[in-house]
């Protein structure tokens, strides 16, 4: 049976919806990894024609907004047709506004930035996708994981931190054993969230040495606030000498204004806080705008904006503000990720808070 002009153009058009159709069918997920899987040369055009078509990206970060705008800047220098619309806020926030739009399937964010120990949470949701970047491969242990969630791309040393007209340089305990020595009673602070701090020193020491140090530690009738700012700047003010989970960056801060203070990386190991990560949406509605940006933001420049702001970038070609040739950087395994209410039970019972 013959058929109409008018038929066969029907036809034509209903395979090209349905092969449309499909193809938005497919998941975040599954788009990303076909093109993940080209060569480096098709991949980068692939996604940037892709990324032409969407135009812009949306960024739950929780991250100050001028560090935030000099990453901005950075990507946008390079994909001057592209826009990144930023919604700066807190991580548990946006974590809730994340899953919001999962639940009701009324997607906004592109990508978010929030703690690896948050990842896990976002993945059960079915709330991100998994993103196997070639750039997974630049990174350094602990800042991805082995299905492809977890991108890091900062981390935070925490370092003893000094008041020299109070302690000089060479008089300042390097290891924390040396935080025990009775002349430092009353004299150390510490930040009373600083969960990741005991992490890493169970980790280091294994459970039984670690919570007794820890239990000495406590001992030491330790000055016990909120925030390593609020620390830094009580120390500053001589309230009390030393202050041992500080950030480098804000004592560096501080010391290139001219204020008398130090920092010191602590022995045997340097207490790392949790990665910092970068997640697409699992309905990210700019998915190739996404990936170009996590892979910037991965990438060396992006990474070594990051150095220059003070973090301890995830690439293992990227420097950090000091050497940290030979230290050994305890980054918390992401064994705790699941187990967030424990530690911080064990934390606030160790240093008898709340």
């Amino acid at each position: 049976m013959k058929r109409s002009p008018i038929a066969v153009m029907v036809v034509i058009v209903f395979t090209m919806l349905l092969s449309a159709a499909l193809l938005n069918a497919a998941s975040v997920e599954e788009r990303l990894d076909r093109i993940n899987r080209l060569s480096a040369e098709e991949r980068a055009e692939t996604l940037e024609k892709e990324a032409r078509n969407e135009r812009e990206v949306v960024w739950y970060a929780a991250m100050a907004s001028d560090r935030a705008a000099e990453l901005i800047k950075g990507f946008e220098s390079k994909y001057p047709f592209l826009k990144v619309r930023f919604q700066p806020g807190g991580a548990s926030r946006q974590l809730d506004q994340l899953l919001v739009e999962h639940r009701t399937n009324n997607h906004r964010a592109d990508i978010i930035n929030t703690r690896r120990s948050f990842v896990g949470v976002m993945a059960k949701n079915g709330a991100i996708a998994r993103y196997r970047t070639p750039f997974r491969a630049s990174l350094r242990p602990g800042f991805t994981d082995k299905d492809g969630y977890v991108n890091g791309i900062y981390a935070q040393p925490r370092v003893f931190m000094t008041n020299t007209r109070m302690v000089p340089r060479d008089k300042a305990p390097k290891s924390f054993e040396a935080l025990l020595d009775p002349q430092w009673k009353e004299k150390l602070g510490m930040d009373t969230t600083d969960y990741d701090w005991l992490a890493s020193l169970i980790d280091f020491y294994g459970r039984s040495k670690a919570l007794e140090l820890a239990g000495k530690l406590a001992k030491q009738q330790l000055n016990m606030r909120r925030g390593p700012t609020l620390l830094s700047q009580l120390a500053l003010a001589g309230e009390f000498p030393i202050v041992i989970d500080a950030f480098p960056e804000e004592v560096l801060q501080l010391k290139n204004a001219k204020a008398p203070v130090d920092f010191i990386f602590s022995e045997p190991f340097v207490p790392v806080k949790t990665p910092t990560t970068v997640s697409i949406s699992a309905g990210a509605p700019h998915p190739h705008v996404a990936a170009l940006f996590v892979d910037f933001l991965l990438s060396k420049p992006g990474q070594d904006l990051m150095a220059s702001q003070g973090r301890w970038a995830s690439r293992n070609d990227v420097g950090y503000l000091v050497d940290l040739k030979g230290k050994k950087m305890q980054i918390p395994s992401s064994d705790w990720d699941d187990k967030q209410v424990e530690l911080i039970k064990l934390y606030n019972s160790v240093f008898s808070l709340r």
